[in-house]
């Protein structure tokens, strides 16, 4: 298993505990009563920082780079 399997996995892990422990109050359709416990707000804003960075931090793929080439060449053709 990754390294970043493994981050995924515990993060994953400690999401579903402490979502578990505190489960939201009245109607979950009502934005008035649907929240979470402070902790999971954090604990979902570090795992999801960790999945956009590296999601970042990846190769663009040669196909979409081709593409984007493609569509800068036709809107310079319009002008």
């Amino acid at each position: 298993m990754t390294q970043g399997n493994e981050r995924e996995e515990g993060n994953s892990r400690a999401l579903s505990a402490a979502a578990e422990s505190r489960p939201l109050e009245g109607d979950p359709d009502s934005p008035e009563t649907a929240f979470l416990d402070p902790q999971v707000q954090e604990q979902l804003g570090r795992v999801l920082r960790s999945f956009c960075d590296d999601l970042i931090h990846q190769p663009i793929p040669d196909k979409f780079n081709v593409l984007l080439a493609q569509l800068e060449a036709k809107q310079r053709e319009k002008k």
